[in-house]
């Protein structure tokens, strides 16, 4: 029985363990908004103009930089990331210490969504 108990702790070690890797490896890129909802009810339209100069970019070693462009300048702001709760939350920390936290919907391949606020983003990766 102890055996037993003890493989299983060290399967469930090794699910973990390759979960944070795959999701990592899912979220490193650069990505943009296609879609943003508010209270279900579809933004896109009302802020297409914003959300097309924005791009956030995310590395292996949890930085990320966010970028917007406005006319000729570019904005950026770069941070920390993390999964929290079992990957299900992306918690972003800017230079300045602002915490924003997502919680994450479909992280596969190169489409995600992140829902804070009743905001629902939906990002796909640059090709």
């Amino acid at each position: 029985m102890k055996k037993a108990l003890f493989v299983f702790a060290c399967l469930i070690a090794l699910i973990g363990c390759s979960s944070k890797k795959e999701l990592t490896g899912d979220l490193t890129g650069k990505w943009y908004i296609y879609k943003i909802t508010r209270n279900n009810i579809d933004q896109s339209h009302l802020v297409s103009d914003s959300f097309n100069n924005y791009s956030i970019t995310f590395t292996g070693d949890g930085k990320y930089v966010e970028q917007s462009v406005a006319g000729v300048d570019t904005l950026s702001a770069p941070g920390t990331w993390a999964f929290q709760n079992s990957y299900g939350q992306l918690t972003l920390t800017d230079t300045a210490m602002v915490v924003k936290t997502y919680t994450v919907f479909n992280l596969v391949g190169n489409h995600v969504e992140l829902l804070r606020n009743s905001e629902d983003r939906y990002m796909r990766k640059f090709q």
